[in-house]
């Protein structure tokens, strides 16, 4: 039976992604990005076997990939209504219309719940959902920062009653992963100070070139656009989104259709406050100003320096990720002087961070503070070092005008050996 189960879903698996690449089931604007349709096949491949035994036409394999992407647009349609949603609400849709089938078997509604908790996670790339078989029950994500938690993982379980409450309460839950404008997401008095102080960044302070050769922090891609620009100063490590189209499609989105089906711009969106209130979570209008900003942060890192580009190319952002799975856009951003990009991205010789980087304030300021405090241990970091100009002058200079000077020291003395040399012959003479 074993055996039977997982030869049914490697070709369940088959039907997902021929069912995207025609693009049957789906009405999703998302799934215009190639990358996109790999990706969600994928997520798809790695959901255990009981998230999907709620689905109808079990015995159909194609069948059951018609109905996996019919939930998916339901579900899709249900967070873009005007009303508050929650995992327990559209999981009661769900079933009320039988587009699951449940049986009244408990063990069924929960994984209805679970499917509806990982496709949310897909559609806004906000996290990736992670069921543990030795610890069932409750909602998990996945540790995508390698221990480190930072603000958007400030916990990576919640238990199964959060499911009846609304999505920006529920993933709030987890971490401030959509952060309201100028807030302050730490607790510590230093970093607070740090925060207040940090009024304005150049691009130089926190480049690519600055952190990695100067400051030796270490680039990590991730897949949630959460994790962005997260810093864990213990390892030195930085965790960059590596799917920035999903932002310029949500916001052409926007652009284009304004509101969305139901009145709401997209998932994302529908996933934030409809205005800003006393807890530290974005309302629908941050949402955009918020992906803009993850967009401006790749041009401040790589693309803005020349010696910032040339580190971009030598990392490998989507290692053992095949062609199909990559973002173009990437490289686009990143390594190129003037990049085509389809949102207007103005750069800047120096950002007031209250100003263009208000959602991302709080994740800059600590980058910058850490990039600062990180002082050249050899000559040759210490020589390309020159995040302060007059200073970097002011130092080499004294070092070649000191050099300068030995050497004529040196000539002299050496002359006047030559000299005592010379008359000491002649007297011998």
């Amino acid at each position: 039976m074993l055996i039977l189960s997982l030869v049914n879903r490697e070709v369940l698996y088959r039907q997902i992604a021929v069912s995207i690449k025609q693009e049957q089931v789906i009405e999703d604007p998302a799934f215009k990005l190639p990358w996109y349709q790999w990706w969600v096949s994928e997520q798809m491949r790695k959901l255990p076997a009981h998230v999907l035994m709620s689905l109808p036409g079990g015995d159909s394999d194609g069948a059951s990939a018609a109905a996996l992407y019919k939930l998916w647009s339901e579900i899709r349609t249900a967070v873009l209504a005007p009303e508050p949603r929650s995992i327990n609400s559209i999981t009661d849709m769900l079933i009320d219309r039988d587009l699951v089938s449940t049986k009244d078997s408990y063990e069924a509604v929960l994984s209805v719940k679970d499917l509806v908790f990982a496709v949310i996670g897909m559609q806004t790339m906000l996290y990736q959902a992670c069921f543990d078989s030795s610890c069932p029950g409750g909602y998990r994500i996945q540790d995508e920062m390698s221990g480190y938690h930072g603000t958007t993982r400030m916990s990576l379980y919640q238990s199964s009653e959060s499911s009846a409450r609304s999505f920006p309460d529920f993933i709030l839950g987890f971490g401030v992963m959509l952060p309201a404008p100028n807030y302050c997401a730490y607790e510590n008095d230093d970093d607070r100070l740090l925060f207040d102080q940090t009024k304005t960044i150049n691009p130089g302070d926190i480049s690519a070139h600055v952190l990695n050769k100067l400051c030796g922090v270490k680039f990590q891609w991730v897949d949630s656009l959460s994790c962005h620009l997260e810093l864990d100063k213990h390892s030195g490590t930085l965790y960059l989104y590596r799917y920035p189209s999903f932002c310029v499609s949500s916001l052409q989105e926007l652009n284009s259709r304004g509101t969305g089906e139901g009145g709401r711009k997209s998932v994302l969106h529908a996933c934030a406050f409809e205005k800003n209130g006393p807890l530290p979570w974005a309302s629908e209008e941050d949402v955009d100003g918020l992906l803009q900003e993850i967009l401006l942060s790749y041009r401040v890192i790589f693309g803005q320096s020349k010696r910032s580009r040339a580190v971009f190319r030598k990392l490998r952002p989507f290692a053992s990720i095949p062609t199909c799975g990559q973002d173009q856009s990437l490289a686009e951003l990143c390594s190129r002087k003037r990049p085509s990009c389809s949102v207007q991205l103005v750069e800047r010789e120096e950002y007031d961070l209250t100003v263009h980087f208000p959602h991302l304030r709080s994740r800059i300021a600590q980058l910058s503070g850490y990039a600062s405090r990180k002082k050249p241990r050899s000559l040759r970091r210490l020589w390309q070092d020159r995040r302060d100009s007059p200073a970097w002058l002011a130092y080499w200079s004294a070092i070649l005008f000191g050099l300068i000077g030995l050497f004529l020291v040196f000539v002299q003395t050496v002359f006047q050996i030559l000299q005592y040399i010379d008359q000491t012959r002649s007297r011998d003479s």
